[in-house]
């Protein structure tokens, strides 16, 4: 579930989402987007969804070219 959903559900509830807001900074949204943008994919291909993952892609591409670069990496192996 996104953070942003969670916290707009609880901002009804709770001081908490609004406390969340507060103390997240432009860099830290950003970073929590890409990782989830990067679990997206890599959940789109462990269950052959091809076409998810161009979208997934496509996206990325529109948000941040350096992300695109890490999909692209996704399939080389790690470095020892």
């Amino acid at each position: 579930m996104s953070p942003f959903l969670f916290d707009a559900d609880l901002a009804t509830i709770t001081d908490l989402a609004a406390r969340r807001r507060e103390r997240t900074t432009v860099i830290d949204a950003m970073a929590d987007h890409a990782a989830s943008v990067i679990a997206d994919y890599a959940a789109a291909r462990a269950a052959g969804q091809t076409d998810l993952a161009a979208l997934i892609r496509d996206h990325a591409e529109a948000i941040d070219p350096q992300l695109v670069a890490e999909l692209d990496g996704f399939d080389y192996p790690a470095a020892a």
